[in-house]
């Protein structure tokens, strides 16, 4: 590294923290949400609609035991449902018309699912600080794609979460199949 006269010693850029924040922490702009956020008074005139935005972070283990604990069942029932909205989702996939009934049952699921997306939203947002209704709140007012973008952001965080749990649990499960290997060849 070449010195020069009064170079500070500063560390090098640490990529790997970088890139380990970033994906730990998104930024989500809400533009349908900018009607709300007006300037007011005589600012008006020199200020312009700002788009607001929320702050994700992923969610910590006891966080995610303590969503999947507290709704344990209706995660359940939702399971018992999961062969026929799968069903359902791959024929409206292929450009199928669905029929009402299926249209209805594929509405309520979704309908059932959202006490656990309030919760896990309202865990996820770390700026502004947010409770359950304030997430309520807030999506009686977002529109659809700004709607669909934040669950998009959700579930791109926890789905990055729930591959590498598989992962080490596949790992802990072929440790497993090895040690049972063992212990049965040695009787």
């Amino acid at each position: 590294m070449v010195r020069v006269k009064g170079q500070l010693d500063a560390p090098l850029v640490n990529m790997e923290a970088m890139q380990q924040e970033y994906w730990e922490r998104q930024e989500v702009t809400l533009p349908s949400l900018a009607k709300l956020h007006k300037p007011k008074g005589w600012r008006r005139w020199f200020y312009k609609e700002q788009a607001p935005k929320v702050v994700l972070q992923r969610l910590a283990d006891e966080d995610w035991h303590k969503i999947q604990a507290q709704f344990h069942d209706l995660r359940q029932e939702l399971l018992k449902d999961q062969p026929k909205t799968k069903e359902i989702a791959s024929r409206a996939l292929k450009g199928e018309l669905l029929s009402q009934d299926e249209r209805i049952f594929i509405t309520d699921a979704d309908n059932k699912a959202r006490p656990i997306t309030y919760t896990m939203l309202s865990k996820m947002i770390i700026e502004p600080k947010v409770t359950y209704d304030d997430v309520v709140l807030m999506f009686e007012f977002l529109d659809d794609y700004d709607e669909n973008t934040l669950l998009a952001f959700v579930n791109q965080m926890t789905s990055e979460k729930a591959s590498i749990m598989n992962q080490v649990m596949k790992e802990r499960s072929m440790e497993l199949q090895e040690i049972n290997a063992e212990m049965r060849a040695s009787i």
